[in-house]
């Protein structure tokens, strides 16, 4: 396409074709996951241009043998850059078949097959370390259902580059599901036919495409859903979900309503952290605002909501925050969400706000400002950069400035809710700060107090 032009049409991502095998395998998929972006069901893989998706789900051959050849043999894939999802067949005629033919990054080294093999006698599987949990139970429900084991046969030497992830082995060595990744290509990712449902499979394989090209594979990043950012009242339930899981495992008749119990209650307490609290390290505009406001009275802060006094046009500081602690102390204060890292130019901005309020309140002292910020919402808040430079940090801390990184916010909310005695201590804490206060500064706060009370005990 010449450069001057721009493709006008482009399918949402991910774009994803499903190969149906007119035996229902396209309806399973569709019927055991919501699949997201834009999905195509083709019986032949011809009837589309594969350069205009990204991904493949099918449960028959991507890679072809042609042996007409008496004398060698060809092999054909389908487009290097589809990211691949492979049902393995539930039985073969004869006992070998091909999965993929792989290359290394040495361009000298000769290419390497992928062998599969069915009809291996046995039972028995070894599952590798910390997998997940519904995962695991779904591959050695798959491996006792059968009379005999099949998957991918381990060559005795891969090329440079290429690397085989085995999720479970069976009897003489089979893999039985497992992903591949090759230089230059989507990763694959391959399953028995016999799990009982390919979706949790199908959304573990995107949250791994996803870590590889997030542009391709677009969705809510991994660090939002991890239990390090859970609010107070998930951490507590899915640490009860866990125990109770494992009594579940030992006398599963007996605790299996505790655990759908739980399971309701886990679902619910996620859906009000996602629209509460949680706003602090992901939301922006009136979310973000709102949960502010929230933390800072559930903190013991007096919050002034400007937002519902002033005119529309003539809007200011989003809050006048002050502490029953000190009835002097007032702090002019402003949230903002952000994609990308803070604007120095807001402070010049909340300056202005103090300047009108000294003008029309005429105060006997001047109020402090807080810029309450939260940036970068898309990467976990451990690796967000730092916020500003020293020499715009400065001038804003010496009129009684202070930049707020909301995620601080967010923690010092959760050391309330566990030691909620420490309420009047935080307020102290943000109280007397200029600057800034980021995560690593309230983590440490935390941490000294949290080691100065068991020193006491």
């Amino acid at each position: 396409m010449s450069a001057s032009h721009t493709i006008a049409n482009r399918r949402e991502h991910p774009r994803m074709l499903i190969l149906d095998d007119k035996w229902g395998f396209a309806a399973r998929v569709q019927q055991e996951v919501n699949l997201p972006g834009t999905v195509k069901v083709v019986t032949d893989l011809d009837s589309v241009e594969q350069t205009e998706w990204d991904a493949l789900i099918l449960n028959s051959a991507y890679q072809k043998v042609d042996t007409s050849n008496v004398f060698s043999k060809s092999y054909s894939r389908v487009a290097d850059h589809l990211y691949i999802f492979k049902v393995l067949p539930e039985g073969h005629h004869g006992n070998f078949g091909v999965l993929d033919r792989v290359s290394g990054l040495n361009s000298a080294e000769d290419d390497v097959t992928l062998g599969l093999r069915w009809e291996i006698p046995g039972h028995e599987i070894a599952v590798k370390q910390g997998f997940d949990r519904e995962l695991l139970t779904s591959l050695t429900e798959a491996a006792e259902s059968r009379d005999t084991q099949s998957g991918l046969i381990i060559p005795d030497e891969l090329p440079v580059g290429v690397v085989l992830s085995s999720f479970a082995i069976g009897p003489q060595g089979v893999v039985l599901a497992g992903t591949i990744n090759a230089p230059k290509r989507g990763e694959v990712w391959f399953v028995p036919s016999e799990v009982s449902t390919l979706g949790p499979w199908i959304n573990a394989a995107f949250a791994s495409w996803r870590r590889l090209e997030p542009k391709k594979f677009p969705g809510v990043p991994d660090w939002w859903a991890s239990s390090e950012w859970h609010s107070a009242e998930e951490s507590a339930i899915a640490l009860r979900h866990a125990e109770e899981s494992e009594t579940f495992e030992r006398a599963k008749a007996k605790f299996e309503a505790i655990r759908v119990q739980l399971d309701l209650e886990l679902n619910k307490a996620r859906e009000e952290a996602a629209a509460g609290s949680r706003q602090l390290l992901r939301g922006q505009d009136d979310a973000l605002q709102d949960a502010v406001r929230d933390a800072l009275e559930n903190l013991g802060f007096g919050v002034r909501d400007m937002d519902l006094e002033w005119v529309d046009k003539e809007r200011r500081e989003d809050f006048r925050i002050t502490d029953p602690d000190d009835p002097q102390w007032l702090v002019l204060g402003d949230a903002t969400g952000v994609s990308g890292n803070a604007k120095g130019g807001k402070l010049s901005v909340l300056q202005g706000y103090v300047t009108k309020y000294v003008f029309e309140e005429t105060p006997d002292t001047i109020p402090g400002m807080w810029y309450l910020l939260n940036r970068e919402i898309d990467k976990d808040p451990n690796v967000r950069s730092t916020i500003l430079r020293a020499d715009e940090i400065e001038p804003f801390a010496a009129q009684q400035g202070l930049i707020l990184d909301t995620t601080a916010l967010y923690v010092l909310l959760r050391h309330a809710h566990d030691l909620p005695e420490e309420r009047p201590a935080i307020r102290q804490f943000l109280r007397t700060s200029i600057g800034l206060v980021a995560l690593p500064n309230a983590s440490a706060w935390i941490e000294a107090r949290t080691a100065v009370a068991i020193a006491s005990e």
